[in-house]
């Protein structure tokens, strides 16, 4: 691009800054489209946030149109002791369930050791059951530890600990010297364990060298000393007796699930019901979600006359529409279902604002009745759909790539598109306008000091004739 080095040089003129506004001219109709730009990126933004609060009533009314949500069953019980939860499957009744003992594993404990090395050999420690006898039913593969000569209490413990996850053993210090404590880390009778030794001094039933942490009482060796055995949760349900290797009892009452953390020396009574909270919780998701998008789309589509403020989306007249459409959804019926029709009728009222709150009252009344809550809601009474399935019919067809929100999306970034090419093509018209007058310019100035320096020659001569005397 030709450059003046000089300005005015020749002409006098300040070029470069006559070209600068000559530019801006060219350039004035950018700040329109600046602002055009600015106005269609703040409109798709505000459909953006729509688009993704539509997606969330969309998943709100999922929920009500699942039998899960209607189904839904809870467990009450009368003790802390006992606590569960229950699948939509599970029968509603009452149940005593008395915890007569809780799952545990085994700990055994070493005598008290000084300090410095225990003995050289190898320990066998196996997992299984122990039962009476005592007979040891091995329950998985014996893993076998090596132990040196110079190994003290604690790197025997973390030689164990390094070659099994089935048991944990640890050092404590009682104030008169080292134990090592070996507890299982599951709980149920078949995670009992015994240690076998094989110790180098030659004897491993002795209380000497390694074989003090021995533990196998059905061959007569016991170094340790069993402080708890493992064995399962038992519990009475209904005067029947079940178990559970942990503190889970499931299934024995088809469909649920309970916990127990106490043994209990009377009856816990445990209800099984219908989960009504399981329906409010949708209803209330719903509502929020509703009422989410509707603020939303008011503060778009609203004028502010005190302050002459518009929303991003005034006048708009496709989310106009889909206002419209989502409180017709409101007040839509299902005329197959006689007891309960509209939304209103189970609580879901709408206020001056078009906003949803719930009449807990109603509310209250059909879900008494939850079979025809289900109907009305997520049913299909012939050629009618439940009333969660039509409005979900509209918010998903609204989200299709075709759908209206879609393409309110698409026309916005192809406005945004031809504004950008636009000011695209202002500026390199702008750019090809200063080229031009820059060359222009410089042409001027180059010619101008040329008719300067020749009339500066033409003056220095005529100087010259006046002095020369005539003759």
């Amino acid at each position: 691009m030709p450059t003046i080095t000089s300005t005015g040089i020749g002409s006098g003129l300040d070029v470069k800054n006559i070209v600068s506004q000559l530019v801006e001219l060219e350039k004035r109709p950018l700040s329109s489209i600046q602002l055009r730009t600015a106005a269609a990126q703040a409109r798709l933004s505000v459909v953006g946030q729509i688009k993704g609060q539509l997606a969330a009533l969309d998943d709100s009314l999922r929920a009500l149109t699942l039998g899960s949500t209607y189904n839904a069953m809870t467990v009450k019980s009368s003790s802390q002791a006992v606590a569960g939860s229950a699948a939509f499957t599970a029968t509603p009744a009452s149940y005593n369930v008395q915890v007569q003992q809780l799952a545990r594993g085994q700990v055994a404990q070493s005598a008290v050791i000084s300090g410095g090395p225990i003995g050289s050999g190898t320990l066998t420690i196996e997992m299984g059951a122990w039962q009476s006898g005592p007979t040891f039913q091995s329950a998985g593969s014996p893993i076998t530890v090596t132990v040196n000569a110079t190994d003290t209490l604690s790197d025997i413990a973390n030689k164990i600990n390094q070659a099994t996850t089935s048991v944990r053993a640890v050092v404590l210090n009682d104030g008169g010297g080292q134990r090592l404590v070996i507890r299982s880390t599951g709980t149920g009778e078949n995670q009992g364990f015994r240690i076998q030794v094989s110790d180098n001094d030659g004897n491993d039933t002795d209380n000497l060298g390694l074989s003090r942490l021995a533990y196998d009482p059905e061959n007569s060796t016991a170094g340790l000393t069993l402080t708890q055995s493992a064995q399962n949760t038992v519990a009475l349900i209904d005067g029947v007796s079940v178990t559970s290797s942990d503190r889970t009892i499931a299934n024995a009452i088809p469909g649920v699930t309970l916990t127990v953390s106490e043994v209990t020396s009377q009856p816990v009574t445990v209800e099984v019901k219908q989960d009504q909270d399981s329906v409010k919780k949708a209803l209330q998701a719903f509502v929020d979600a509703y009422n989410k998008l509707n603020s939303t789309l008011s503060d778009a589509l609203k004028y502010d006359a005190k302050s002459g403020q518009a929303g991003p989306l005034q006048g708009d007249s496709a989310v106009v529409a889909l206002q419209s459409a989502l409180r017709r959804m409101i007040f839509t019926d299902n005329p197959a279902n006689p007891t309960m029709r509209t939304w209103s009728d189970i609580g879901v009222e709408m206020q001056r604002d078009g906003s949803l709150k719930i009449n807990e009252s109603k509310l209250s009344a059909a879900l008494n009745n939850p079979s025809d809550l289900q109907n009305m809601l997520a049913g299909t009474n012939g050629p009618t759909q439940g009333l969660a399935r039509q409005f979900r019919d509209f918010t998903t067809g609204a989200l299709a790539s075709d759908g209206r929100v879609n393409s309110k999306v698409k026309a916005i970034e192809n406005e945004i598109g031809r504004l950008n090419d636009q000011a695209k093509r202002i500026n390199e018209k702008a750019s090809r306008t200063e080229e031009r007058l820059l060359e222009q310019y410089s042409r001027l100035d180059r010619n101008l000091a040329r008719l300067n320096s020749l009339g500066q020659y033409v003056g220095q001569q005529i100087a010259q004739w006046n002095k020369t005397p005539s003759r």
